[in-house]
């Protein structure tokens, strides 16, 4: 408990009156006890065996009358002389006590804190350079946030985060309401795609809050950025269009002109074209789609990963969703050609309650944890036909009885076994996969 200002001195005063109180109590039965045992003046003659009959007193000397102070003083009695001495000593006290009573400070009630809103807002985010690596200059305010809060930046594809900076780089601190952060990008990631929206979030670690700026990237870093090779230019998206349908020309009838002679050809029957059935696409349920954007082959965002897009407000059908719960595998009409297919969007695009989610089926497709090859057999001596690197995903095929071998289907559409140790792969997933016979 803290201690209350002038409390100290209030309770040394508190100790002496009580002493001198202590003292008086003292001083008072000792004088009763010496009045009780001194005798009278007739006891004292009584007792005194020379002195006999009657005693004239007007014999006595006659006491002179004390002139001052010191002789009064004198004259006093012991208890008489403690009194004097202490009830000035007791009145200095009593004065002392007043006082520090009266000049004590009063505890002051500390105020009420009024809560100051927490903020986080991103002033800078963008390329500043891309030699020998590609660095971006993130920048942020803050406000309610102390002094040493950490923070973490990280990258957004349309929303979804995209592995892009090196981890321990991409985290900062608050200072005085700033934070800057310069991270460079993953040496293990994917390159930038064209048809994509890159924004930049900051956010605290504990989630308390959070910020976004769309990433600038100046014309002389957007190669870089984009992974282009000098000479070489972006592969554009092509947009269907369609062919305008021309009017037949009429030919003016003419009486003057003279009918050629018809030539009657053999009749050949039309060839009949074998028809090839439609491909039966998997159903799920219908949602609409709440913000547009684009629809991926795989549940990643890498360079020609792009399949078509979604606008807000069209109806699709959610089929399977990856175990982390940040995609959805659905059945859509695409907007570039306006055909029915199946893709993948980002969990961003849809709002569904907790209940509708637990619905949706989990497809046996995980992330990739540590780089590694993938082999012809489940044998680390076969041939190896690719790759898997951090930050991608795979399709699961089957597996070894064991668990130690997987046959995936990557992003780049190699298929082969990798080792499990390779992969995020949780316990439900495991369980759905089959076991290669």
């Amino acid at each position: 408990m803290q201690e209350l200002p002038g409390s100290s001195n209030l309770t040394i005063a508190i100790i002496l009156i009580v002493a001198g109180l202590l003292a008086l109590v003292v001083v008072f039965f000792l004088v009763r006890r010496l009045r009780q045992r001194q005798p009278s003046i007739e006891e004292a003659l009584s007792a005194s065996p020379s002195l006999t009959g009657q005693v004239d007193y007007t014999s006595l000397p006659i006491d002179e009358e004390p002139t001052g102070w010191r002789e009064r003083f004198t004259n006093l009695s012991l208890a008489s002389k403690i009194l004097v001495v202490l009830v000035p000593i007791l009145v200095v006290l009593g004065i002392i006590v007043l006082v520090l009573a009266l000049s004590k400070e009063q505890p002051k009630l500390a105020p009420t804190p009024i809560p100051v809103p927490v903020s986080l807002t991103v002033t800078k985010a963008e390329i500043t350079g891309v030699k020998p690596e590609i660095k971006l200059g993130v920048a942020a305010e803050t406000t309610g946030l102390s002094d040493g809060t950490e923070v973490t930046v990280e990258l957004l594809a349309d929303g979804t985060p995209f592995p892009y900076l090196r981890p321990e780089e991409a985290k900062g601190t608050v200072r005085r309401g700033l934070v800057e952060i310069r991270p460079r990008k993953l040496s293990a990631t994917s390159n930038a795609q064209p048809d994509v929206k890159y924004t930049v979030r900051v956010s605290t670690v504990d989630g308390q809050a959070t910020g976004e700026l769309a990433l600038t990237v100046m014309p002389q870093f957007k190669a870089a950025f984009l992974g282009i090779l000098p000479g070489e230019e972006p592969t554009p998206t092509l947009v269907p269009t369609s062919e305008p349908t021309v009017p037949p020309t009429e030919i003016p009838a003419t009486t003057d002109v003279t009918p050629e002679p018809t030539v009657t050809l053999p009749t050949t029957p039309p060839t009949t074209l074998p028809t090839t059935p439609p491909t039966t696409l998997p159903s799920g349920t219908e949602v609409i789609i709440r913000h547009g954007g684009n629809v991926r082959a795989m549940p990643v965002v890498t360079s020609k990963n792009r399949v078509g897009g979604v606008d807000a407000g069209n109806k699709v059908q959610l089929i399977e969703q990856t175990p982390n719960g940040q995609w959805y595998r659905i059945r859509f009409i695409n907007t570039d050609d306006k055909k029915e297919q199946v893709g993948w969007v980002s969990a961003s695009l849809i709002t569904l309650t907790a209940n509708d989610k637990a619905k949706i089926p989990v497809a046996t497709i995980v992330s990739v944890f540590k780089n590694g090859a993938v082999y012809e057999r489940p044998d680390g001596k076969s041939t190896e036909k690719d790759r898997v690197n951090i930050g991608e995903v795979v399709e699961l095929k089957q597996k070894k009885a064991t668990g130690d071998w997987y046959e995936v289907t990557n992003v780049r559409g190699f298929s082969g076994w990798v080792q499990a140790s390779l992969l995020g792969i949780p316990p439900g997933v495991a369980a759905k996969v089959p076991v290669a016979p």
